[in-house]
């Protein structure tokens, strides 16, 4: 199954779009020294990487997808010979060591196309340049499933979580609980960690397959679990890590999203999206996920540098706040995580009086559920079905609910408004109480457990007890964690909002304080 499923992924991918995996591939293979030089100025090669076989051997790398044929080989063949050159594509291509050249397809050789290799090894070998092979589908299935000349396999539990996204739709539940598994031991070394990069991208290219984009973003968080694991491990390693991770998930986010960032403002776009007006209760999941994305990709590009970047994307959300009435609605604590990070992001960029409107409007929304009937809305371990038969099945006796008044979408929202200064905190948490919410979270202690829903080191926070106005001091349950957490100072505040994200049960809100603008 595993040979199939990454076949099936190789053909399908765009060239580009492999380089991420393919790096990690190299990596989780024992090159190092490795460098992206793709460009006007490559000389023919895409990657450089080094790799002991005993002694250090220089690999250039050149890709392309698909099958390639006679004339597609004629083609190409002028940047194979540059492939082969001497040319500098980067100040750590050195040329003094035994070279190996590697054109990868991410499809096979066809027709007159399997003579050329050996014509250029030959041609190659008089011109002292070194050798030349092919790294074709079947090569790439090797080195994705392991052999002996590619030693490091997949992670055992790459199988179960292949066997849930194929089984059906997989809820982000147990895609949180199956993915956990990916995650290597902490003695483990590098290698595997890229190999477990390598494995996740398997199942988010499954997913979107299957158009699951919201299911294959909330997929591709686990790649900044595992590299979060790794900083309790290394931080140094860990830090780099973290922002590969992030950049594939931002990546992702954008291709996926691509129709609703084109038109934050047309409600029947994004209705659309989700399968048109018979899907009405995933519109509201569509416009808070989407939120969700940006908001957490603008905070991670700030934190790195890139503020101009940030500030689009949050222009962006702020077009869809405006104008998508569902960005107000969540249908269940699951969506409680997306909050922080999104009305941190409006304040950060001078957003505070839309943030203060979501706020309120929000807080309004979760209100008249709890006010309306004593089932509330469902918990943060509610599946679909369960959230959808809470939110809608109150007046109908033939439906079975349970009686519920915490939440957790208060604590997101209580928490956001009291550290960012929003106008209404006092107002909104006179609601809550108005209406008999109970305030409920879980504080997680900073290990790489409290990445994992299923594992020890919580403390359930009940009844929160919030101040009747704002003040300096701090929320009390904010001071169980004064210190940034290991993610935080590996890769930035947006890693825990992050994976509040992924594990939706937990807020690691005590990051707040430290994304507060000075002026607030």
């Amino acid at each position: 199954m595993l040979a199939a499923a990454f076949a099936s992924w190789i053909e399908k991918i765009s060239e580009r779009a492999f380089d991420a995996p393919f790096l990690d591939l190299l990596r989780a293979q024992g090159f190092y020294d490795i460098h992206f030089t793709h460009g006007p100025y490559e000389f023919g090669k895409d990657f450089i990487a080094k790799r002991d076989e005993p002694t250090p051997v220089q690999y250039a790398f050149q890709g392309k997808a698909g099958n390639i044929g006679g004339p597609a080989w004629m083609e190409i063949f002028p940047q194979l010979l540059e492939l082969a050159s001497d040319g500098p594509a980067h100040s750590n291509f050195d040329a003094k060591l035994p070279r190996r050249s590697v054109l990868v397809a991410t499809g096979r050789l066809t027709g007159k196309a399997t003579i050329g290799p050996a014509q250029l090894q030959a041609q190659l070998h008089k011109a002292n340049l070194g050798d030349f092979e092919v790294w074709d589908l079947d090569v790439l299935k090797e080195l994705l499933t392991g052999s002996p000349r590619f030693g490091v396999t997949p992670v055992p539990g790459l199988l179960p979580v292949l066997g849930h996204v194929e089984a059906g739709i997989p809820t982000e539940r147990v895609l949180e609980r199956e993915l956990a598994a990916l995650i290597p031991p902490a003695s483990a070394p590098l290698s595997h960690v890229r190999r477990a990069f390598v494995d996740g991208s398997l199942v988010v290219a499954r997913l979107v397959d299957k158009n699951l984009p919201f299911l294959a973003l909330h997929a591709a968080l686990n790649g900044v679990r595992i590299a979060a694991a790794r900083a309790h491990t290394n931080l140094v390693e860990g830090g780099e890590l973290l922002r590969d991770a992030f950049d594939s998930y931002i990546s992702l986010g954008v291709s996926l999203f691509r129709p609703l960032l084109d038109a934050p403002e047309d409600p029947k776009v994004w209705l659309s999206f989700v399968g048109g007006p018979s899907r009405l209760p995933t519109y509201p999941i569509a416009c808070v996920k989407v939120l969700e994305f940006l908001s957490l990709a603008a905070l991670h590009r700030e934190h790195h540098g890139q503020a101009s970047e940030a500030r689009a994307l949050v222009e962006v959300a702020a077009r869809a706040v405006r104008s998508q009435p569902g960005t107000a609605h969540p249908i269940s604590d699951r969506f409680a995580a997306s909050y922080p990070p999104i009305l941190t992001a409006l304040v950060r960029f001078g957003q505070g009086d839309l943030a203060a409107r979501l706020a309120r409007a929000t807080a309004k929304w979760v209100c008249d559920r709890y006010e309306a009937s004593p089932y509330g809305l469902a918990g943060p371990y509610a599946n679909p079905p369960e959230e959808v038969r809470t939110l809608l099945g109150a007046p109908f006796e033939c439906i079975n609910l349970r009686e519920r008044r915490e939440s957790l979408l208060a604590v997101a929202l209580a928490d956001a408004s009291y550290v960012l200064g929003l106008p209404d905190y006092d107002n909104i948490i006179n609601d809550f109480l108005a209406v008999g919410i109970v305030p409920y979270a879980i504080h997680a202690e900073d290990s790489s457990d409290a990445y994992t829903v299923s594992k020890p080191g919580t403390v359930a926070l009940v009844n929160i007890r919030y101040p009747d106005i704002r003040a300096a001091a701090p929320l009390p349950h904010h001071t169980l964690q004064a210190l940034p957490r290991v993610s935080e100072r590996a890769g930035g505040p947006a890693v825990p909002l992050a994976l509040a994200c992924l594990t939706r049960d937990r807020l690691f809100s005590d990051v707040l304080p430290r994304l507060r603008p000075s002026s607030t």
